[in-house]
């Protein structure tokens, strides 16, 4: 009588104890830890809101996740690579979005549009530790010509572009800017005063800030995060595209309606403010009231031709 009684109540009990480990939304991304906490942390305090857990990896390393049958239940993808989320909607692994604003999509790649939204902006520029260049009485560089500079010689970090997106995308802007043999001889031989390739995009911002070298071209989310240290400094490209966030909801998501919740909070007011906080380093997809201090930069990044992705895609 006491096994039966026991068989019950852990019958009674394991579907409540399933659903508890369950009720959590498991958001794979590219960025860093630092960069997606904050985020998460505003979201956390929504009524009614479900955890998140993060899985913060390469996209080589989430293609090959998400193209598995145990792809530990993803629910969300968000990156800055719409390589990822082509490769990704090629291979039927995310659910179409409806009802996205047509002015934010736009700054959506069209072959991925049906399935991803954009939800913040960033740019490309050079981050700088300024006391090591004053050390060695250099100017500060202000484009990718000033990096072909013999002066410049082993102080230059880059990430690999096979293994950053993010670094994919800053080559491909600059190949597009220059053109093809301009843009090349400008990337050879800037190649001449690399120091060392770093295997993350955020990792050189890390190699830099602790003095590993000098100059790395980097999206300006991780330079923000990096704002209050008074060695560095971060100029953008004078002619930096605008390269979006975006989340996509994968089509085997436990819990797409929550899913495509925290889409709509992060293109709420208080989600666009926590995209464009300083924890966070980007810009709202939103327009800034005129009067922000970021409002500027936000509209000349957006001012500028976006890339033609169907070179890249």
């Amino acid at each position: 009588m006491y096994r039966a009684l026991l068989i019950l109540i852990i019958t009674l009990l394991l579907p409540s104890a399933l659903l508890a480990k369950r009720s959590e939304l498991v958001m794979a991304t590219t960025f860093s830890p630092q960069a997606t906490a904050y985020i998460i942390n505003r979201w956390q305090h929504q009524p009614g809101a479900v955890p998140i857990r993060t899985l913060n990896r390469t996209s080589a390393s989430l293609e090959q996740l998400l193209d598995s049958v145990n792809d530990g239940h993803i629910d969300l993808v968000l990156t800055s690579s719409p390589m990822l989320l082509q490769h990704l909607q090629a291979h039927h692994r995310l659910a179409p979005i409806d009802d996205l604003p047509a002015e934010i999509q736009r700054q959506v790649p069209a072959s991925i549009r049906a399935s991803s939204a954009a939800v913040a902006i960033s740019g490309f520029g050079l981050l700088i530790n300024r006391s090591n260049l004053a050390a060695q009485h250099l100017p500060l560089p202000k484009d990718w010509s000033d990096l072909t500079q013999p002066q410049y010689r082993d102080m230059v970090l880059m990430s690999s572009p096979s293994r950053s997106d993010t670094n994919h995308l800053i080559i491909e802007s600059l190949l597009q800017q220059y053109g093809w043999e301009r843009g090349w001889q400008i990337l050879l031989t800037v190649a001449g005063n690399l120091s060392t390739i770093s295997a993350r995009s955020f990792g050189v911002a890390d190699k830099i800030q602790s003095g590993l070298g000098a100059i790395g071209p980097v999206i300006d989310n991780y330079a923000q995060l990096l704002s209050t240290d008074p060695h560095l400094i971060f100029h953008y490209f004078p002619h930096s595209i605008a390269a979006p966030t975006y989340v996509a909801v994968t089509r085997d998501s436990l819990y797409p309606n929550e899913a495509r919740r925290f889409i709509r909070f992060l293109l709420s007011p208080d989600g666009q403010r926590a995209l464009a906080d300083t924890n966070t380093g980007k810009y709202p997809i939103v327009a800034l009231p005129a009067d922000s201090p970021r409002a500027q930069q936000q509209q000349r990044l957006l001012a500028q031709p976006p890339l033609d992705y169907q070179l890249v895609l």
